[in-house]
């Protein structure tokens, strides 16, 4: 019983040592995205450029006619940020 506690302890450490390994590798990364998609549903009426990472974008919903307001936290200045809208 002893030795299965062991293992069982053993692989355990091996699991989470490994995790953590693939966690640090994996943060590098590739580009960023910088690219803000809109729905089919909805135009931009206007893009605001807040104060450093802050982006915020007033949509009209077409069928409603009805404003949303959305403020984006963005990695780096929000002005390398482009809104594209989808048809």
């Amino acid at each position: 019983m002893v030795t299965l506690l062991t293992v069982t302890m053993i692989v355990g450490i091996a699991v989470v040592a490994g995790a953590l390994v693939m966690r640090i590798a994996g943060e590098g990364g590739g580009p960023s995205m910088t690219e803000i998609r809109v729905g089919p549903g909805y135009s931009v009426k206007s893009v605001d450029h807040g104060a450093g990472d802050r982006l915020v974008i007033v949509l009209e919903e077409r069928a409603s006619g009805e404003e949303i307001v959305r403020v984006y936290r963005t990695e780096g200045a929000a002005v390398d940020y482009s809104i594209v809208e989808e048809r």
